[in-house]
């Protein structure tokens, strides 16, 4: 006795066999110290392992990018910042689970003693920051919002050492509020804060995410790592000594001491739980507000769909007494068709098939157990569902006789009908022309009385199966046989050697949805969900396991005829112009021939000829016009686009703090709050609309043709000229250094003297461009040499090829055929410095460039 109770003491005290943890992996975006705290405790404290995850946490390393580490799989979760946004709009796989901190503690930081009280005092400062504007997104539209000139500031890149900051090399440092200030505090160091959240850029940060085939393969994984993460978060800020204790002892790669993490800890708590929200709680709406800073920065072009962006438990899409329903029922009997692939068959008392397919995607959302009621025809799978045998058809179309016991949820895949002919037969671009042959199709077909309402005179023949119907189009008996597009091209796979094809479609389709008993009302509510929540790319892998599509493309046909069109028109337009020159010319031969034949009068021919060059002059001008005008255009987009960039920053910034409730109006302290804060912002966005107004003005003025000249300082029309391209050549990083010495008064027709100088301004600018020159430079001087006032505009663009440089000024001559040049730019200018101002116009190589010579006569004038 004493032996048999000492045996089950001994197999009472060995370990019980484990259930195998599985393994995943989280990947840090910086180094060791509390930022991570939640990670560190949901490891220690064993909620991962109670969970049964076996959670590696992956240090960072410099250069790494924690994203291309997840969507890589080499991690499985990660974290990351808010530029996860902007990520997932540009076809990036990445979901957000949790956003740890509420607000991100990105700030700038300054010293007391450099005196920079507001954003507009970075002007001429240098900032320390990381060249990835992704990542300091919420600091550039800070700056932006308060109308400081980024072109007047000096960015300088992170090297991560504070002394530069304490030492003067830099003037502002981007940092955390959790880290930088208390090294400042430490040494008894004044400082100031720029804190992107006070102006309305209030960002998300250490956003916990996963790839979306994570999301798809593991869902149930993905959520259990969700809840233990912000369990250890939980714990982690509720014993913040127990936990500082501990990073300070085994997570502490920089050294970090206890005071330090102290701070830290303190200040992320903040953030953690801004204004009560819940831990790890995401916001759709602040998801979007954030991807519409990023819109404004020019950072981002695309759409964000944040309903495939965010992580939904997938318990989440039923409510509590629907769980509990599932779990009373305990399992859901099903009714299909059992002969219909690929979409629905029984094989060996199983069910398959797309239908068994999306069952497996119904499994991942909701927990349940399906039993199949085995049936030999779907007759019977119909009558059964009467009977209140069945409690759900997983694939059904909806038709008026089925509503009468079946409830239809919203279709969750919607297929294609279509034609399938013989090889033989053409594409069918529009199925209304070929109504007047003979089509098969299956009997019993839900949308045969479809077609038949839709297309009356349809010739429809029934046969009994999908074989028959094939077969009848391959011997010629039928023109097509209709069906939908997976069926058809199952069957074709299934039997390659046919001599069929799919040539065209309906604009028709098969709409497929759960069909629920009529009267249970919860499961329908269930299942209503259900099929709103599936994905289109998740029911198109259940697809591609079952089919494979090959038909010919309409669209294909469609795109070589316009094409085709685009060519044909672009070679009508050719042999047009080609026939009006050629016409042009024989006009003028024949009139030159005219001329010595008949002898008519030269004077009067002059006067005529005459007439027709300032006719065509005036047309020519016209034309440079234009041509220019896109130039002008593309400046004025250019130099709007600053303030309307502030006006959307501050926009967004005050639609943040109104949807996402930033301030309590009941509360009269922070009403107040909120209208010194909107106050703050209108009157920005005030100076920014007087900004833009100045600018058309400036431009509008430009396109008022002077039909009288004026005397004035030559100088004065050339700085207004200089004014308006100063923004476009300064952005591409050319420098235009003006030397004006003129001191004549002239006559000038302003806007076309200006029109001279902006094309030749524009050329040189294009020459640096498309050469790709560093330290690209336009030289222009003004001064006066006896009778006449001279302007040289020279660059260092390498100068003008000798073989064609004599004919520049030539009209319709132009190196930029192939960037829309329209060879008129200066054949016009040299017009109108000869015609309009007695002047001249001639260019020659120089040094590394080329230079252009204006002379302009100074005429006596009474005027003043």
């Amino acid at each position: 006795m004493k032996t048999l109770i000492l045996l089950v003491f001994i197999i009472s005290s060995l370990p019980a066999q484990q259930k195998s943890l599985d393994k995943v992996s989280l990947q840090l975006m910086w180094l060791d110290q509390f930022q991570f705290a939640g990670y560190y405790m949901a490891k220690e404290k064993g909620f991962y392992e109670e969970a049964g995850l076996d959670v590696d946490i992956k240090k960072f390393k410099y250069e790494m990018d924690t994203v291309e580490e997840v969507l890589s799989a080499r991690a499985t979760f990660g974290v990351g910042r808010s530029s996860l946004i902007k990520f997932h709009s540009e076809g990036k796989k990445v979901v957000l689970i949790s956003a740890i901190f509420q607000s991100s503690p990105l700030t700038l930081v300054s010293l007391a003693s450099s005196n920079i009280s507001s954003v507009k005092d970075f002007a001429n400062r240098k900032i320390m920051l990381t060249k990835n504007a992704m990542n300091t997104a919420s600091i550039n539209a800070m700056i932006m919002s308060n109308g400081a000139d980024e072109s007047q500031i000096i960015f300088k890149e992170h090297t991560f050492d504070f002394e530069e900051l304490l030492d003067g090399r830099v003037d502002l440092y981007a940092g955390y509020t959790s880290n930088e200030p208390f090294l400042l505090e430490k040494k008894g160091i004044p400082y100031k804060l720029f804190f992107p959240k006070n102006e309305g850029f209030d960002f998300y940060s250490d956003l916990l995410f996963t790839s979306d085939k994570e999301v798809h393969d593991n869902p149930k994984r993905v959520d259990i790592f969700r809840k233990s993460s912000l369990k250890g978060w939980q714990y982690a800020f509720d014993n913040i000594d127990e936990t500082v204790k501990l990073i300070h002892e085994k997570y502490n790669s920089q050294n970090k001491s206890i005071e330090a993490l102290f701070f830290e800890a303190k200040e992320l708590k903040k953030l953690a739980f801004s204004q009560n929200i819940k831990l790890g709680e995401i916001s759709e709406k602040k998801v979007l507000r954030i991807f519409d800073v990023y819109k404004i920065m020019g950072l981002a072009k695309n759409s964000l769909d944040v309903q495939d962006f965010i992580f939904k438990s997938p318990s989440s899409i039923i409510t509590t007494k629907e769980l509990n329903y599932l779990k009373s029922k305990k399992e859901i009997s099903i009714c299909v068709i059992p002969s219909f692939l690929p979409y629905s068959a029984i094989e060996d008392g199983k069910f398959v098939g797309i239908g068994a397919g999306t069952l497996k995607i119904v499994e991942k959302k909701i927990s349940t157990t399906f039993k199949l009621v085995n049936t030999k025809s779907w007759k019977e799978s119909l009558q059964k569902a009467k009977n209140g045998e069945c409690d759900l058809f997983p694939i059904i179309e909806s038709t008026p006789l089925r509503k009468k016991y079946i409830k239809f949820t919203t279709p969750y895949f919607e297929e294609s009908l279509v034609v399938v002919t013989d090889n033989s037969k053409n594409y069918i671009l529009d199925v209304n022309t070929v109504l007047d042959k003979e089509f098969s199709i299956v009997k019993g077909y839900s949308f045969i009385e479809t077609l038949r309402k839709k297309y009356p005179e349809i010739k429809l023949n029934l046969v009994s199966s999908r074989k028959e119907g094939f077969l009848g189009v391959e011997n010629g008996k039928y023109y097509g046989h209709i069906d939908s597009m997976m069926t058809s091209a199952y069957y074709m796979q299934q039997y390659s050697k046919v001599n069929l094809k799919i040539s065209g479609q309906f604009e028709d389709s098969i709409k497929i949805s759960f069909g629920v008993r009529a009267d249970d009302e919860i499961l329908f509510e269930i299942f209503e969900k259900v099929a709103k929540s599936i994905k289109p790319q998740d029911i198109q892998k259940v697809l591609n396991e079952w089919v494979s599509i090959n038909y010919t493309n309409g669209n294909y046909f469609e795109y070589i005829k316009n094409v085709l069109i685009f060519v044909l028109v672009i070679g009508i337009v050719f042999l047009y112009r080609q026939y009006l020159l050629n016409k042009k010319n024989k006009e003028l031969e024949k009139l030159q021939r005219e001329l010595v034949e008949l002898n008519i009068s030269l004077e009067s021919k002059v006067e005529d000829a005459v007439s027709e060059i300032v006719k065509k002059d005036a047309f020519l001008l016209q034309q440079s016009r234009l041509a220019q005008m896109g130039e002008m255009l593309s400046m004025i987009a250019h130099q709007w686009k600053q303030p309307l960039s502030s006006i959307s920053a501050m926009q967004i910034s005050i639609r943040m703090a109104i949807e996402l409730e930033k301030y309590d109006f009941n509360d009269k302290n922070q009403r107040q709050e909120f209208l010194e804060f909107l106050n703050k912002k209108l009157n920005k966005i005030g100076a920014n609309t007087q900004n833009l107004s100045q600018i058309i003005s400036d431009f509008s003025d430009f396109y008022k043709p002077n039909k009288k000249s004026k005397v004035m300082l030559l100088d004065g029309a050339i700085m207004k000229a200089c004014n308006l391209v100063e923004e476009s050549i300064s952005v591409n990083h050319i420098t235009l250094n003006l030397d004006l010495n003129s001191k004549a008064s002239i006559k000038l027709h302003e806007n076309e003297f200006m029109q001279v100088v902006l094309n030749i301004l524009s050329n040189a600018k294009d020459q640096l461009i498309n050469k790709s020159i560093v330290n690209g430079l336009i030289n222009l001087k003004s001064y006066d040499e006896g009778a006449y006032s001279i302007v040289e505009i020279s660059d260092n663009a390498g100068g003008i090829e000798e073989n064609i440089i004599s004919k520049i000024f030539d009209p319709y001559f132009s190196t930029k055929l192939e960037k829309n040049g329209t060879g008129l730019g200066l054949y016009m200018s040299k017009k109108i410095l000869e015609d309009y101002h007695n002047g001249s116009v001639r260019v020659k190589n120089i040094k590394d460039g080329v230079v252009f010579i204006i002379k302009i006569g100074i005429e006596e004038t009474d005027e003043k």
